[in-house]
């Protein structure tokens, strides 16, 4: 090997090792407890999917006995019962460095509680005790809030819309007709004695 190829070789490999290096430093281990929805927004009526993955990032195995989940903004009593929180029951045990994903399926009210809510999740363990997320109010549910107007707007611009179209061709037709003008038809006079 040349002298030049050799000190190409060592900078490719100490450049290597730095970006080795910086990959492993930025790296974080996961949280307890992360959640996502399905989808970005949803509408009133709406079903959806929340996943929700735990984490162990303790020295021990712990054991899973549930997961609650409220949704804030959705909680009421109706029809004798409370609507707006979800209890999965898990009664797995998760070994150090395990994860375990669950998935909660949800509909958006479509009274006036359909607005976008925050979740309050909490994992419950035999051995830790509950579990929850270090952040108060990191997940949502998002909900796409249109104006009551919405209806009105769309209402008036397909009249508009009809409405143009019917002039136009009222338009046309007069132009049509102005330009033609009536056909002169000639005939032989009679003659009369």
């Amino acid at each position: 090997m040349t002298r030049m190829n050799r000190k190409t070789l060592a900078l490719n490999i100490a450049i290597l090792s730095a970006l080795l290096c910086v990959s492993l430093a930025s790296a974080q281990e996961p949280k307890d407890i992360t959640a996502w929805t399905d989808k970005p927004n949803y509408n009133p009526g709406e079903s959806g999917i929340l996943y929700i993955v735990f984490y162990n990032n303790r020295d021990r195995a712990l054991t899973l006995e549930k997961v609650t989940v409220t949704f804030e903004s959705w909680q009421a009593y109706k029809d004798g019962t409370w609507e707006g929180n979800q209890t999965i029951t898990v009664n797995k045990a998760i070994a150090t460095g395990e994860t375990h994903l669950m998935e909660v399926t949800f509909t958006v009210p479509t009274d006036g509680r359909a607005v976008s809510t925050a979740l309050d999740i909490r994992v419950y363990t035999t051995e830790a005790g509950i579990i929850t997320p270090p952040t108060a109010k990191e997940f949502y549910v998002y909900v796409s809030e249109t104006p009551n107007y919405m209806e009105q707007i769309v209402t008036l611009f397909t009249i508009q819309t009809v409405l143009t179209i019917v002039c136009t061709i009222i338009i046309a037709a007069t132009i049509f007709l102005s330009v033609r003008g009536p056909q002169i038809i000639w005939r032989k006079q009679e003659k009369t004695k």
